[in-house]
């Protein structure tokens, strides 16, 4: 009695699970024109909201920065600077404008904030390197004083 009734529960069970795997939750209609077509993301989950002014971003920081606070260090040319900056990963902070004042001869660079970001930022807190130009009317990069994130440093 056991083996019969065994045998039809294994039977039912194999019925019911090859019904499940042929089954794709459709009605029964294979034209595609009824399948609904999966959304695109929409923009504001994939584009960035900051308007940086950097002309290269990348994670990480130049191996001669040490220090878990923004720095300034000499780019690959006289004109440049990168800008080492620590926050979210996905929500980098990142220079929004830089400006020179002749009168005191400080470049200053404004940075952006998590509230800038229109999506979910993660909460680790990593470097991230910007490389920008400096405007026409600075001198180069090497000596200048810079005022950023409310410190003032002098590139080396």
């Amino acid at each position: 009695m056991r083996t019969i009734r065994g045998t039809a529960l294994t039977i039912l069970l194999g019925v019911a699970l090859a019904g499940c795997a042929g089954s794709s939750g459709s009605t029964g209609s294979t034209d595609p024109g009824d399948v609904a077509p999966t959304p695109a993301p929409s923009p504001s989950a994939t584009a960035d909201a900051v308007p940086s002014v950097a002309e290269t971003t990348f994670p990480g920081a130049p191996g001669d920065v040490t220090e878990g606070e923004t720095a300034v260090v000499a780019g690959d040319d006289a004109r440049h600077l990168q800008v080492v900056t620590y926050g979210s990963s996905t929500c980098p902070v990142l220079p929004t404008a830089v400006t020179w004042d002749d009168s005191t001869e400080v470049l200053s660079i404004t940075l952006s904030g998590p509230e800038m970001y229109d999506r979910p930022c993660t909460m680790d807190f990593v470097p991230t390197t910007s490389v920008v130009a400096l405007p026409d009317d600075a001198p180069d990069a090497a000596g200048l004083t810079v005022e950023v994130a409310g410190r003032s440093l002098v590139v080396e």
